[in-house]
Formats: C-alpha cells, structure tokens, sequence
C-alpha cells in the first residue's frame, strides 16, 4: 500500500465514526427547504458604498451553491428567502503617521436580514456585523478588506440561515 493510499484510507476512516452520530458535513438547511431565493440586497449606506449590495448578494449565492445542497431559485419559487439591507460600511482609522496618513485602520459592514421560511411558517431578523482590520503601512488597500468582509458575512449570512 502506497503512502496516499494509506493517508485515504486513514483519512476514511477518521470520518466513519461521525457518519452514523448524526453529524454531517457541510451546512445544512431547515427541514422540508430545497429552493431559496436571495434577492439582490438593499444598500442603505451613506456615504454610498457603490456596488457592495451585489458583491455580498454574489457572495453569499457562492457560498449556498458551494455549501448546500440548496437550489437557488428567483424570488416567489422559494422554500426560504433571506432579504438583505446593508445598512453600514465604515472605515475607522486607527493610526496615523506623523503627517496625518493613514496607516492602520478597521472596515466594519452591517447588514439587517430577514428570512423568511415559507415552508415551516417563520420568519426571522438579525443583524450581523464584520470587521476587518486595514494595514495602510504594509500597502494593503481598502478594497483588500472589503472583499475579505464580503466573504466573511456571507459565510456568516449562511450560517444564519442553518441556525434554524
């Protein structure tokens, strides 16, 4: 037996146990729900954030279709559908240089949900935060931390939508 086929054949056999206990891997959507619907979320922020409504709504549907077993359907078809408002994006500064320049400072979205599960009857709100932190002295760029808080309240968004 080759070392890969060992470290398959181990790595098998780590995850058995846990087949028949009730866990599984990935996430898991509430009973009797196969379709959602995400619609394109609200941007209420002020200053205008162009174009963060369709970023997280693109990232939150990539993490369903690479997550669930989910079929993303048009608004109207769904077993669930999770609205969005995004209701803040803001940098905060933390540190500045001897000239007044930016070197590190923190990006913070948030955003409002409401799911609402047609199948079972409920409907739910939350509010869900990220921040990320933004080193303007090591070169990185707001849009660098952006992108890293998209993703991150996707996956978190998702695991809102579990949570039931």
């Amino acid at each position: 037996m080759t070392r890969i086929q060992f470290t398959i054949l181990l790595s098998g056999a780590a995850l058995f146990p846990l087949s028949g206990c009730g866990y599984r891997l990935g996430v898991q959507a509430p009973p009797g729900v196969y379709r959602i619907a995400v619609p394109t979320f609200t941007n209420q922020t002020f200053p205008l954030r162009r174009d963060i409504e369709t970023e997280l709504t693109s990232a939150l549907r990539e993490e369903i279709q690479g997550r669930t077993a989910l079929r993303l359907v048009p608004d109207g078809s769904s077993d669930m559908t999770v609205y969005g408002w995004i209701r803040e994006f803001r940098e905060r500064v933390l540190a500045e240089g001897e000239l007044d320049e930016k070197l590190e400072s923190m990006v913070s979205i948030r955003i409002d949900l409401r799911i609402e599960d047609y199948v079972n009857g409920t409907v739910r709100e939350e509010k869900v935060v990220e921040t990320q932190p933004l080193s303007a002295s090591r070169g990185e760029k707001i849009d660098a931390a952006r992108r890293r808080a998209v993703d991150n309240l996707a996956e978190k968004i998702l695991l809102k939508v579990e949570a039931w």
